[in-house]
C-alpha cells in the first residue's frame, strides 16, 4: 500500500500529518476487508462463508466501512511514520477522514512525537552509594522476633494485661440493649497492647478474666477500614472465653533446629545478618538508581510534552479521588485544578525521566528479550495462581505486556547507569522507614 504524507504542522513536540492513500490501493484494501467479512456473516439462503461479496457490500456497508477504516487507517499511519521517521509519544488523533468509490482515502493525524534528544553526561557520574549499616542490635531484633513467634499460649485465671491473648464472643446491641441481628462474632482473638483493634474495645477487656461479661460503647474513627462502622458508635455485649498468657521459649539450638533449616543459634544469627545486609544493599541500589537518573535529568533539561504530563496528572487525580472515597470522604469536594497545579512540576519531571530512559536505551541498544518478558510473566502468573496466558488477558493483554516490557527495560537502563557510574560507598545509619 502506497501512502502520500505531508507534515502540515511542526511545533515543539506536536506534529500534524496529512495522509493520503491512492484510490487503487483503497480499492484493493476494501476488497480484502469485504472478503474477510463475507466469511463470517450470515445471510439467509447462503451457507456461512459462501455469501457473495456483492451482497456483503450492499447489506453490511456500515460494518464494512467501519472495519475498513479500523484496518487501513492505522496501517497507513504506520507507513507515514516510516517515511517521516517520526516517533510518537502519544496516541494519534485521526481527523477529517474521507474516502469513497474510486476516491483516495485521506485523513489527518494529530499527535505528539519525540524530537531528537541527544542525551549526554549519563556515563561516569560521580555518586555516593549510601548503604544502611546492619548492627548487632538489628540482628538480635530479628532473632528475638523469631523466638517470640514460637510462643505457646496458656490459659490463666487472672485478669487480662498487655501481652495476653483474650478470646471473646461479642454481640452488637441497640440502645435498649437488645441484640442486633447479624452482628454477632464468636471466638474473636484480641492481642492486648498490640493496637490491632480499636482502643476502646481493648480497654473494655483490660482486667477481664475468663467468664466475665463486659458492655462497651465503641466509637469508630472516620477512617476505619470497615466503611459500615467508620464514623459510628457501636454498643457491644462481650463475653470473655479465655485469657491466655504467652509463654516464650528459650533461644536454644534445639529451638532453631526444630523451626529452621539451621543447626544452631549462631548459624541462625549469621544467616539473619547475611539477609539483612542483602536487603540493605538493595535499598542502597534503589536509592542510587534514583539519584543517577535525577542527575541525568538535571544534565539534560527540556520541556516535556504537555499531553504526557496531563495524562499523568489525570491518573494522579483519579487515584487520589478513589483513595478519598475509600476513606469515606467526598471526592467531589476535592479541587481537581489545585491538585493538578501542585503536582504538575513533579509530573513533568517524571515524564522527563521516562523519555531520557527511552533515549539511553536507544543509544545503548538496551532491549528486553522475549525470554526475559516470558520469565517475568510466568513468575507473576504463578504468584497469582493463574496460567500465564489467562493472567496476561486479565491484566489487560498487549497493553499490560507493553507496560511490563517498559518496566523491565527501564530497570536494565538504571542498572547500566549504575555499572557506568563512579561510585564511592558509605555506611549510613538505618532510617526508620528501612528498619
Amino acid at each position: 500500500m502506497n501512502v502520500k504524507v505531508e507534515i502540515e504542522k511542526e511545533e515543539a513536540w506536536r506534529r500534524i500529518l496529512a495522509i493520503e492513500v491512492p484510490a487503487d490501493d483503497v480499492q484493493r484494501e476494501y476488497d480484502r476487508v469485504a472478503q474477510k467479512v463475507a466469511k463470517r456473516v450470515k445471510v439467509k439462503g447462503f451457507r456461512k462463508g459462501k455469501v457473495p461479496v456483492t451482497i456483503v457490500r450492499k447489506s453490511f456497508k456500515s460494518e464494512l466501512d467501519q472495519e475498513f477504516l479500523e484496518t487501513v487507517v492505522p496501517k497507513a499511519f504506520d507507513q507515514a511514520l516510516e517515511q517521516t521517521g517520526l516517533d510518537p509519544v502519544t496516541e494519534p488523533k485521526f481527523e477529517d477522514l474521507s474516502f469513497g468509490d474510486e476516491r483516495p482515502l485521506s485523513f489527518r493525524a494529530d499527535f505528539e512525537c519525540r524530537p531528537p534528544i541527544e542525551v549526554k553526561d549519563y556515563k561516569g557520574i560521580a555518586v555516593e552509594k549510601q548503604v544502611p549499616e546492619v548492627s548487632d542490635a538489628h540482628v538480635e531484633d530479628v532473632v528475638e522476633n523469631f523466638r517470640k513467634g514460637k510462643a505457646a499460649l496458656e490459659d490463666v485465671e487472672r485478669g487480662a494485661i498487655d501481652g495476653d491473648v483474650v478470646v471473646v464472643d461479642y454481640q452488637a446491641v441497640d440502645e435498649a440493649g437488645k441484640p442486633v441481628k447479624g452482628r454477632q462474632v464468636r471466638g474473636y482473638q484480641v492481642e492486648m497492647g498490640a493496637g490491632r483493634v480499636v482502643e476502646a474495645f481493648e480497654s473494655a477487656l483490660r482486667g477481664a478474666a475468663a467468664g466475665d461479661v463486659r458492655e462497651a460503647e465503641i466509637p469508630y474513627p472516620d477512617d476505619y477500614d470497615d466503611r459500615m462502622l467508620a464514623g459510628t458508635t457501636a454498643r457491644y455485649k462481650i463475653k470473655v472465653r479465655n485469657v491466655q498468657e504467652k509463654r516464650f521459649p528459650e533461644l536454644t539450638d534445639d529451638l532453631v533446629k526444630e523451626h529452621t533449616d539451621h543447626e544452631d543459634v549462631e548459624t541462625l544469627r549469621a544467616k539473619v545478618r547475611e539477609n539483612l545486609e542483602d536487603q540493605a544493599d538493595r535499598v542502597a541500589v534503589d536509592r542510587l538508581e534514583q539519584i543517577l537518573i535525577d542527575k541525568v535529568v538535571d544534565a539534560n533539561p527540556f520541556d516535556p510534552p504537555t499531553s504526557l504530563v496531563d495524562a499523568l496528572l489525570r491518573d494522579f487525580v483519579e487515584r487520589s479521588r478513589r483513595e478519598a472515597a475509600g476513606r469515606g470522604e467526598d471526592p467531589e469536594a476535592m479541587d481537581r485544578q489545585a491538585m493538578e497545579n501542585e503536582a504538575r512540576p513533579s509530573a513533568g519531571r517524571q515524564v522527563c525521566r521516562m523519555l531520557l530512559l527511552d533515549s539511553i536505551a536507544r543509544a545503548e541498544t538496551i532491549e528486553v528479550q522475549d525470554r526475559e518478558l516470558g520469565e517475568r510473566v510466568a513468575v507473576m502468573a504463578h504468584l497469582n495462581g493463574m496460567e500465564p496466558r489467562r493472567f496476561v488477558n486479565e491484566m489487560g493483554g498487549n497493553r499490560f505486556l507493553r507496560r511490563l516490557t517498559r518496566e523491565i527495560r527501564d530497570k536494565k537502563v538504571l542498572a547500566f547507569l549504575v555499572e557506568n557510574a563512579e561510585i564511592s560507598v558509605k555506611k549510613v545509619p538505618v532510617q526508620p522507614s528501612e528498619t
